[in-house]
């Protein structure tokens, strides 16, 4: 199996299809070849960090025509948390809140 192949059957586990064409792009930007054999030494975190926020900003359903389409939007969130962990990067899917703290004052 190569890396390509390992990246994409991760994704349809949520019932996400991505493109040959973005999934190769997304493989070389994290500095792996997507044609290389997958191996217990291969790390594709950097491309899960990359890929899964663009993901998870989809609608979570689709609906056309009798015909209907959604995604683990939590599982995928639960799996970005867990890759961001181990990469020590940021969550960039943490949404910053202002607080009122005139009380402090």
């Amino acid at each position: 199996m190569t890396v390509g192949e390992y990246v994409k059957l991760k994704l349809s586990q949520w019932s996400f299809d991505y493109s040959e064409e973005l999934l190769s792009a997304e493989i070389f930007k994290a500095g792996i070849d997507s044609s290389s054999d997958f191996d217990e030494n291969t790390n594709t975190d950097k491309v899960f960090y990359n890929i899964l926020p663009d993901i998870l900003f989809i609608p979570k359903s689709v609906s056309e025509g009798g015909y209907s389409v959604s995604y683990n939007t939590e599982g995928m969130t639960a799996y970005y948390e867990l890759v961001c962990k181990r990469l020590g990067l940021p969550n960039r899917l943490d949404k910053n809140t202002i607080t009122d703290i005139t009380n402090k004052w």
